[in-house]
């Protein structure tokens, strides 16, 4: 139930978000200088909870090597790509578009790490890709 509750934390977060990013590129700052603002504020206040919580640094190197790479891909490529959308586009639109990555990390996890992939979940699938569709429809672009 906890995981639960944090993945609607997580949520509301994120859709907040993009709005705070648009008004920010809304003037002249660059998606790329403000990908780097981005990323230094978030490495920042990891850092220092790191040290307030104590935490050791001595993990894995294959782990922390697969940790920086999902970092690389969403962190920076998804994050930038996600700024050059908001700096163009309305956020109505290409924030729900951009949030169709649990269909990519639904049909990654089964084809990658083989987790099943039930009716439902297709059916899940099916209805992100139809709401996506709807709603960059309805932008009569």
């Amino acid at each position: 139930m906890i995981g639960v509750v944090f993945a609607l934390l997580a949520s509301l977060v994120w859709g907040t978000a993009p709005l705070l990013f648009k008004l920010g590129l809304r003037g002249e700052v660059p998606p790329i200088l403000a990908l780097m603002v981005h990323n230094l504020s978030a490495f920042l206040l990891a850092f220092l909870l790191t040290l307030a919580f104590g935490y050791k640094l001595d993990y894995p190197l294959k782990e922390l090597l697969l940790i920086a790479l999902g970092g690389i891909m969403s962190g920076f490529l998804g994050l930038f790509f996600f700024f050059l959308a908001v700096k163009r586009g309305d956020v109505s639109v290409v924030s729900p578009i951009a949030s169709t990555s649990p269909l990519w990390a639904s049909l990654m996890a089964f084809l990658l790490l083989g987790e099943p992939l039930g009716p439902l979940r297709l059916l899940g699938i099916v209805l992100v890709v139809l709401g996506t569709v709807l709603i960059s429809l309805s932008s009569g672009r």
